[in-house]
């Protein structure tokens, strides 16, 4: 009787920590470089830069496009 009680309150308590966690996780990707390359990605699209065809101030690699900063290919 009571393992049987200590099974269901470890089971409990262990689907209510992964409810707990899976909310916090959604949006979260799962590698910190992929997180990097995403927000310079997201960091060079955001910047304005002068003229077109220029380097950009922010960033080494990054060309003007007319108004924002991307990555020169």
């Amino acid at each position: 009787m009571k393992l049987t009680c200590v099974l269901i309150i470890a089971v409990l308590f262990l689907t209510a920590c992964q409810l707990v966690t899976a909310d916090y996780s959604g949006d979260e990707q799962q590698y910190r470089a992929m997180r990097l390359i995403d927000a310079m990605r997201n960091f060079g699209d955001t910047r304005s830069c002068g003229r077109r065809g220029k380097p950009c101030p922010c960033c080494r690699g990054f060309r003007c496009t007319g108004s924002f900063c991307r990555k020169w290919q």
